[in-house]
């Protein structure tokens, strides 16, 4: 019944936290460092704590999840579910490459 949604804005909330939660691991284990108040500043001290070892793709895929974060708790949108299949298949890629940072 999930495909019957009108609205994939709660999954995509959870794919965004899923995002920060996998820069944090990996900032925190590099530095100690944890971003827990900027989220939008999270791509910014991946790159800090990262350099050149951050890929500019994963920065990209990142960045564009964390865009997403305001419009799907505080919008008026809904994301439909082609989008929803998008933004999971990018989170799968930013979380193999951050999995593969550990």
């Amino acid at each position: 019944m999930l495909a019957q949604s009108r609205s994939y804005n709660p999954a995509v909330t959870l794919m965004v936290t899923a995002a920060i939660a996998y820069s944090d691991a990996i900032t925190a284990k590099a530095r100690g460092i944890v971003n827990q108040q900027d989220h939008q500043g999270a791509p910014h001290l991946l790159r800090e704590v990262l350099g050149n070892h951050l890929p500019d793709k994963q920065e990209k895929l990142f960045r564009k999840l964390l865009g997403r974060k305001d419009e799907v708790n505080y919008g008026s949108r809904s994301t439909a579910l082609d989008e929803a299949q998008r933004l999971l298949a990018e989170l799968d890629d930013f979380a193999a490459w951050a999995e593969g940072q550990a």
